[in-house]
């Protein structure tokens, strides 16, 4: 009955995202020249653009019932009233529903459409030319960002986006599409070897593990919905381990150079496979890597998926979970002044540094209270 439950709330929850993604279609986009698409993205746009309260409204509803059930998922799991077949069931549900949501609360892939564009189509070097240089020639350069920089991204994963881009057949949707299929597929990757990881050294937690990262709302919104390649660069790093406790240490080092090789990132780990893998090594190493770019950079709510696989490794921590939960909902609140003023400059960087922090305190601090009362009533 609570499998069921779950499911249809979270398909509830999916399609409201899918729809809501449609609000934030770049005003210069045309997503198809069919004329009946034409007027339905006019109207999403309209709320999205012109009815900001309503829009903003919405995305706190959505995002709300998403940790809603995100809540419920967890407590049930633990409970064992919820088993694999029924967590997997949610997940491909999701999944099928989202990959074809708007990337709403991004550019990025609009970028990594471009850098394989440049390559497959204009057959340039996408680290020597700028995509400003195609204005005029290139109608997607009227809703990029970043138009002035060459490609920031590595070989390896401009190497991944071809074959999106080139089984698009220069249809601008189905394009947008595939990109999104190849990040899914890295974000069901890194969930099955979560449990494949657990199942080797906390079996009585693997369900909870893979749970903690794949229902994660902002695991959901910034590789279902935004499609950030992080993902990707996540899922090599936990075939590493994966490979690890199989005893296969030439693979797990291969994978993990993978992972450096997608991003860059996950050469913090390094000394964490150095020492086996430990998981509290493993999680502080990422840590160290995160706090290293927030020294330059601020905190962008996708930079959290490259420590939640870690959070996830460590099920049995509650302490580490509530904290994670109230910094991914506080990240994700970043989006919502934004959505009703329609600009990031001030007062927008306060109050998106302010949310993070009330957000993850309280939730530290109801775990305190939590387990205070918990305790006096033994």
């Amino acid at each position: 009955m609570k499998q069921k439950f779950l499911l249809f709330f979270y398909c509830l929850a999916s399609l409201s995202l899918f729809l809501y993604s449609y609000t934030q279609v770049d005003l210069n986009l045309t997503l198809t020249h069919i004329n009946l698409w034409q007027t339905i993205q006019k109207a999403f746009q309209h709320v999205g653009y012109f009815q900001r309260p309503v829009s903003t409204a919405a995305y706190l509803l959505i995002l709300s019932l998403f940790f809603i059930l995100y809540g419920l998922s967890l407590i049930w799991i633990k409970r064992k009233t919820i088993n694999e077949r029924g967590f997997w069931s949610i997940v491909i549900l999701v999944t099928v529903l989202l990959v074809f949501s708007y990337p709403a609360f991004s550019y990025d892939m609009f970028n990594y459409l471009f850098t394989a564009k440049t390559v497959l189509i204009y057959q340039k070097n996408p680290y020597t030319v700028l995509p400003m240089q195609f204005a005029g020639i290139d109608s997607w350069i009227n809703f990029m960002r970043w138009v002035h920089l060459p490609s920031a991204y590595t070989p390896l994963w401009i190497a991944f986006t071809l074959p999106a881009y080139f089984f698009g057949y220069q249809l601008f949707l189905l394009i947008l599409w595939n990109m999104k299929i190849l990040v899914a597929g890295f974000y069901v990757l890194s969930v099955w070897c979560v449990g494949a990881i657990l199942k080797k050294t906390d079996t009585g937690n693997a369900l909870l593990g893979m749970a903690i990262l794949a229902l994660n709302p902002l695991v959901i919104m910034e590789s279902l919905v935004s499609a950030h390649n992080d993902i990707a660069m996540m899922a090599f790093s936990l075939l590493s381990i994966y490979w690890f406790t199989q005893k296969k240490l030439w693979l797990s080092w291969f994978f993990l150079s993978t992972s450096i090789a997608l991003k860059l990132m996950t050469i913090f780990l390094v000394p964490s496979a150095i020492f086996k893998w430990k998981k509290e090594v493993s999680l502080a190493c990422i840590v160290a890597g995160l706090f290293f770019v927030l020294m330059r950079r601020e905190f962008l709510p996708w930079y959290y998926v490259w420590v939640l696989p870690y959070v996830a490794l460590m099920p049995g921590v509650t302490v580490l979970q509530i904290i994670s939960v109230g910094l991914s909902f506080g990240l994700l609140l970043q989006y919502a002044p934004y959505l009703y003023l329609g600009h990031w400059d001030p007062p927008v960087p306060m109050i998106k540094l302010a949310v993070v922090w009330i957000a993850t305190t309280v939730s530290f601090f109801s775990y305190i209270l939590f387990r205070v009362v918990k305790k006096s009533l033994r």
